[in-house]
């Protein structure tokens, strides 16, 4: 069944079509999210709990516009977008307006990314902007750039033209492995 269907299943009270869904997004969110925000399994465990109960309280506003995952994926990158503006606002005010350190992305752990070249990888990821190692992570997991847009609320072209910033600069980083 489609996702779309599934979904009608589960507004008509079967919650087995819940649990499919779940089933086949919970990796992906989940990865997502401790890319998001590495070394920080509790709150990463908070916030893909609280995605999951977006998801269901908003479902029936779930329109087939984008894929199912990137609705998903956008819920929980706003979660931890609002999440970092709390804490934010309590460090500044508790630190007399030292700002709260915003964890870098990781580098997604596809394919054979150890030794040397991994390292530079991942060194040379994390020094891109926040725009663009979203961009960069996003495609990791094979999401489309149109997707990515709806995510990071921006245009195609917008996005497009971050993963072509990001892979000049990691070009450029990366010369000597070349």
């Amino acid at each position: 069944l489609s996702d779309k269907q599934l979904i009608d299943k589960y507004l008509a009270e079967d919650d087995e079509a819940f649990e499919i869904l779940y089933s086949r997004y919970k990796k992906a969110v989940y990865a997502y999210l401790n890319k998001l925000i590495p070394g920080q399994t509790t709150l990463v465990d908070d916030l893909f709990q609280q995605a999951w109960m977006k998801v269901i309280k908003n479902l029936p506003k779930y329109r087939d516009n984008q894929t199912f995952l990137a609705w998903v994926i956008r819920i929980a990158r706003n979660l931890s977008i609002d999440h970092f503006r709390k804490e934010s606002r309590k460090q500044a005010m508790s630190l007399d307006g030292i700002e709260a350190d915003v964890p870098d992305f990781d580098l997604p752990s596809k394919g054979v990314m150890s030794g040397e070249l991994g390292e530079a990888i991942k060194k040379a990821v994390n020094t891109l902007p926040a725009d663009q190692k979203e961009v960069f992570v996003l495609r990791q997991e094979n999401i489309p750039f149109k997707e990515i847009a709806v995510i990071q609320e921006t245009t195609l072209n917008t996005t497009l033209g971050r993963m072509h910033y990001a892979v000049n600069k990691l070009r450029g980083l990366l010369k000597e492995w070349a």
